[in-house]
């Protein structure tokens, strides 16, 4: 008995102490950013099976014992374990582990499993893209996917930078990829090739399609490069996809309410930079000018423009009383003409030393605040946000905001049957600077714009001797274009008001028609107005010009003045003797899409997947641009119109239109269908065909109609037998693939195209309205075509603590349009047809790797690099000299898409003068800009000026609450064409570079100096040609640098605040980022000089990408 009792009292202790060991765990679960991880697993390591998931607040309570280990997994998360200890309150930060954050890839069509998926894809998370700052989604993307290769030709905001993957497909089309929303394309306002995008025009300012974006409600971006992965994109997919995800709600969640605060900083360029000489080294110039009979009074006051000089000579003869003496006179006139008075005059101009840069940008502070709502229940998910982005601006001639809405509402009907309706909305008010299209000359060789006012522009293109202000405060004009010219008073009289709409909306609706056929409908409907309105009043220099008629010479010479045709005798004259200009171009676009699919999806005996999807849609797109200009519009009495009736006679003569109406018209229907097929999880095997007809093409079904195709596969190796065992391979995967792709290329004349048109006769009542033929009608115009063969090779090491990416691909374009040389016959001698082919090569590799991983501490890094070698394989094209030296390129057969020639510089002569190696006999002024007969053979090849190396490396590490962030951005490969600064004539407002300092001088000096001569006035007179001689310098091989660089192009530190903290103020996450963007070069060529190696100085709309600092708060409750 007593045993008896003994036992159960033993029994009873052991219990007891067992029992006493157990107690209640609670915890939150987060990511590396702060933010609570909903539906994450926690389980005990030693009991699986007594495990929970965390709620959506990231919370979770569990019964566990000390001594036990949790172990946490979520999806896209790497897992973590953690040693119960005496604590029973836990907070669980969950590192993002790249190995498992694309287990779907998103193809905009459907939802593939990453093991199904055989194409070439990128995937960007949301953190990963977003820079803070950055206002532009399409900016994100640079270097942060290998074989994406993105050119911040300009900072503007709406102005699209170039983006290629795995470079252009086309050789004169656009490169820019598909990008897709939600599943729908969006399609562009305009269409721009890369000479357009580099133009610095104001149609630039809506040449992105997802300017009206907003990057805080993206979830992740989908890049989808091969003929594989794009396939079902089919006639659309030459240029690869860019397909975006959006948030959506979240099924029985509690509403999470979330803030994001980030305001902006951006430094201001300085002199420093810029290899500019200042004020004194000018003035030095200028009296070397004076010296060689430039510069004189009679020539200054009579000229187009002029500056200090101009100045002095008007004071000279500008007579005030008998008894006005100054510094600078002593006989009544405002300057006496002596040269000590002279001397002193321009001494304060000498010394001005005007800082432009300081006199013409802002520090200003940019903002960007959004808000967003994001919960559901079981029938109901929603998700809904608003953001608002103010830029005062960046100089004081421009100005951005924009407002954002998203709404998205999903209803769950019943299990089978759920419906997605959403919306989104966008509106953008921006200034900028009046800008008119850029115009070229080809037989001098120059390329030019008149009344360019763009800010940056001017303070590296105007010398600092001109001054902004006189000695009294008021504004000092200088003289250009035949009238008063100071650039303050013109950004106030000259400017551009933009206004873009931007409307979506959409349907999504899925019905489980069987447990494996699902049908899925999408329509959407979006419609998209900018209205650009370009005032000009009566007193800016644009509309001053038309009425300068000072002088006989100024009469003579003003080509803004009116010579009446009907009297050769008469002076010319003012025919806009009042008010300004008024120009409004509306632009607007109006899109449908249509998509209906079937997706059959199957498992059977546990080893065969099979999903089979069909579906068909249709496009309805109408692009329509209006456009008005008004003259003698009085801004500043009521707006009322006071003009000559001459003034039609003299636009008209021009060949100007002043209003008119464009319209483009598209339609699109198409069939497509996948069939994928996997046997054990090792051997995956995918066709996927598609079907399209356009009315952009000819008339014949072999034209009109277009099948592509991919056929693409996937062998798992990681699954096979022999690497069950494997310490170090995790995950081993080889992706083949071969398809053809399709883009409907630049040419529209499926139709003859006709333009209206006024042939010019003196007199207006012999005037007669014609016809001009733009395209003759191409029966056999058809789609640019493109196969691709890829092979794609996936690793996975230790765990997957390190990742490879590596794909090989060969591009073979055919079908692609030329611009071939008739005899003429039909009226056109230049037509568009489909003849050309191209060739490009590649490699992308992507790295990714675990370096470090502690309970506190964690370093990442992510490396990514792409090369490939492109050729035009085919082209009858013929284009001039000035196409190939310009700095755009040109296409020429056996060469890269747009490369850059030039002119052979053999050397100064014993003058000074530039030399070349060019035919004829005149190797001085014999440069032919608009020769196009076997050009190649004098020209000198220098490359592509695009790209065709990239690479980006980021490093994040983490500590506690702290994380750092730098990311390196590199691309070489390019050649860049100098700004052409020299000429055989100058004015004393043009600016010199510090190349100048080293200009020949002296007879010998050729032996030590390539930097021309400035021409004294008498040898210009000899050589009439001789500016053509200091053009051909400009495009010569002494004006071309690397277009390579390596940037630092974030460095950002960001504090998650504790818990402890969130719990009393009550809310869920809150934390401080700091990002500074485009701190530094770390390379470019030193003969840029201080230019940006990405940004083309092309004036108009366009600015450099400056550095700027931000400081973003992010906080939900």
């Amino acid at each position: 008995m007593k045993e008896k009792l003994l036992a159960s009292l033993l029994f009873l202790l052991c219990g007891f102490s067992v029992f006493a060991q157990q107690k209640t765990i609670t915890g939150v679960v987060s990511d590396d950013q702060g933010m609570p991880l909903p539906s994450a697993n926690v389980t005990l390591k030693d009991n699986p099976q007594q495990g929970t998931y965390t709620n959506f607040d990231g919370e979770f309570t569990i019964e566990a014992s000390s001594g036990d280990i949790l172990v946490i997994s979520a999806i896209g998360m790497a897992t973590k374990e953690v040693p119960v200890d005496a604590k029973n309150e836990y907070q669980i930060s969950l590192k993002t582990d790249v190995s498992t954050l694309d287990e779907v890839v998103i193809t905009g069509f459907d939802n593939v499993e990453k093991r199904l998926f055989t194409g070439a894809n990128s995937t960007i998370d949301a953190k990963t893209l977003k820079v803070d700052g950055v206002v532009d989604v399409s900016r994100m993307l640079e270097n942060k996917a290998a074989g994406v290769n993105v050119q911040n030709v300009t900072g503007t905001f709406g102005a699209a930078p170039k983006i290629s993957i795995r470079g252009a497909s086309s050789i004169f089309g656009d490169t820019k990829p598909l990008f897709v929303i939600d599943g729908v394309v969006q399609e562009d306002i305009i269409n721009l090739d890369f000479s357009q995008l580099a133009s610095g025009d104001a149609t630039t300012l809506i040449g992105s399609s997802i300017a009206g974006l907003n990057a805080n409600d993206i979830k992740n971006i989908e890049i989808l490069k091969d003929a594989s992965a794009t396939a079902l994109y089919g006639a659309r997919a030459l240029n690869g996809v860019v397909v975006i995800t959006t948030k959506s709600g979240l099924k029985e969640t509690p509403t999470t309410i979330t803030y994001t605060l980030e305001q902006t900083v951006r430094a201001t360029p300085t002199y420093s930079q810029y290899d500019i000489l200042d004020s004194q080294e000018t003035m030095s110039i200028f009296k070397e000018l004076e010296q060689k009979g430039f510069l004189t009074q009679a020539g200054v006051v009579q000229s187009r423009s002029g500056g200090v000089y101009y100045g002095m000579y008007n004071k000279i003869n500008n007579f005030i009383s008998n008894d006005y003496r100054s510094a600078y006179s002593d006989n009544g006139f405002e300057v006496t003409n002596k040269p000590e008075y002279r001397n002193r005059y321009l001494q304060q101009y000498e010394m001005a030393n005007t800082d432009w840069f300081n006199t013409l940008f802002e520090q200003s502070l940019t903002q960007n605040h959004s808000l967003s709502f994001r919960g559901g229940g079981k029938s109901n998910q929603y998700y809904a946000s608003v953001s608002f982005y103010n830029d005062p601006g960046l100089t004081i001639a421009d100005g951005v905001t924009r407002l954002t809405t998203n709404f998205k509402n999903t209803f769950n009907f019943s299990d089978r049957f759920n419906l997605t309706l959403s919306s989104k909305a966008s509106r953008r008010t921006q200034d900028a600077p009046g800008t008119y299209a850029q115009s070229d000359n080809v037989v001098s060789g120059t390329v030019s714009r008149d009344f360019d006012i763009n800010p940056f522009s001017y303070a590296l293109n105007t010398n600092r001797t001109i001054r902004p202000y006189d000695n009294n405060g008021n504004l000092e004009y200088v003289w250009d274009n035949y009238s008063d010219f100071n650039i303050i008073n013109e950004l106030r009289n000259n400017y551009i008001d933009l206004e873009v709409l931007d409307f979506l909306f959409q349907i999504n609706a899925d019905y489980d028609i069987t447990d494996k056929i699902t049908y899925n409908l999408t329509a959407s409907g979006r419609y998209v107005k900018s209205t650009n309105e370009h005032n000009v009043t009566e007193d800016a220099n644009a509309a001053e010009a038309y009425r300068s008629m000072g002088t006989t010479i100024i009469r003579d010479n003003n080509p803004f003045l009116y010579e009446d045709p009907a009297d050769p005798t008469a002076q010319p004259r003012s025919v806009l003797p009042y008010g300004g200009i008024y120009i409004k171009r509306d632009n607007t676009l109006e899109s449908y899409y249509l998509r209906n699919t079937l997706n059959y999806k199957t498992k059977f005996n546990d080893i065969h997947d099979l999903i089979v999807f069909v579906g068909q849609d249709l496009r309805y797109v109408d692009r329509t641009q209006t456009y008005f200009e008004g003259y003698g519009i009085q801004y500043n009495r009521g707006y009322v119109p006071n003009l000559d009736p001459d003034f039609f006679d003299k636009y008209i003569g021009e060949s100007g239109q002043y209003f008119g109406k464009n319209v483009e018209r598209e339609r699109t229907v198409s069939f497509f269908g996948k069939a994928t097929y996997a046997y054990d999880n090792r051997y995956v095997f995918a066709a996927t065909g598609r079907y399209d007809g356009s009315n952009r093409q000819g008339r014949s079904n072999s034209s009109r109609w277009l099948p592509t195709w991919s056929v693409s596969g996937k062998w798992n190796i990681t699954n096979e037998d022999f690497l069950d065992d494997s310490s170090i391979i995790s995950n081993l995967q080889l992706r083949p693939s071969y398809g053809l792709t399709a883009t409907a290329g630049p040419a529209t004349n499926s139709l003859a195209i006709f333009q209206s048109d006024v042939i010019f006769r003196k007199l207006v009542s012999q005037r007669e309205n014609v016809l001009n033929i733009t395209d003759l009608q191409n029966n056999d115009l058809t789609w640019e075509k493109q196969y691709e063969t890829n092979i794609g090779l996936d690793i996975g090491l230790f765990k997957n603590r390190v990742n490879i990416s590596t794909d090989v691909y060969r591009r073979k374009g055919f079908d692609l349009i030329d611009y071939v040389t008739t005899s003429g016959i039909g009226g056109q001698y230049v037509k568009a047809i489909n003849n050309a082919d191209m060739t490009t090569e590649g490699l992308e590799i992507s790295l990714n790797t675990t370096n470090i991983q502690t309970d506190n501490f964690s370093w990442n890094t992510t490396v990514n690099f792409s090369v490939f070698d492109q050729e035009i394989t085919k082209l009858q094209d013929r284009p001039d000299v000035l196409d190939l030296v310009d700095l755009t390129g040109g296409n020429v057969i056996g060469y890269p898409r747009n490369s850059l020639f030039s002119f052979d510089f053999e050397g100064l002569n014993s003058q000074g003068l530039p030399t070349f190696n060019i035919p004829g006999n005149n190797k001085i002024t014999g440069a032919n800009f608009q020769d196009n007969e076997n050009i190649t053979d004098y020209l000198i090849y220098e490359g592509s000026v695009e790209p065709n190396h990239s690479a980006g490396l980021s490093n994040t590490f983490n500590y506690k609450n702290w994380s750092l962030n730098f990311f390196i951005s590199s691309s070489w490969g390019n050649k860049i064409r100098l700004k052409p600064t020299y000429s055989s004539t100058y004015s004393d407002l043009d600016v010199f570079t510090k190349d100048y300092a080293n200009r020949w001088l002296l007879p010998g000096d050729e032996n030590s100096t390539n930097i021309p001569v400035i021409a004294d006035r008498r040898l210009v007179e000899q050589n009439p040609n001789l500016n053509r001689a200091y053009n051909a310098y400009n495009y010569s091989t002494q004006r071309v640098a690397d277009g390579g660089f390596v940037r630092m192009k974030n460095i950002s530190l960001s504090y998650n605040f504790p818990s402890e903290l969130l719990d009393k103020l009550g809310v869920n996450t809150f934390s401080l980022k700091l990002l500074t963007t485009n701190p530094f070069l770390i390379y470019s060529d030193d003969k840029l000089n201080g230019q940006d190696p990405e940004f083309f100085l092309s004036g108009g709309v366009a600015y450099p990408i400056l550095k700027q600092y931000t400081l973003s708060l992010n906080l939900s409750i």
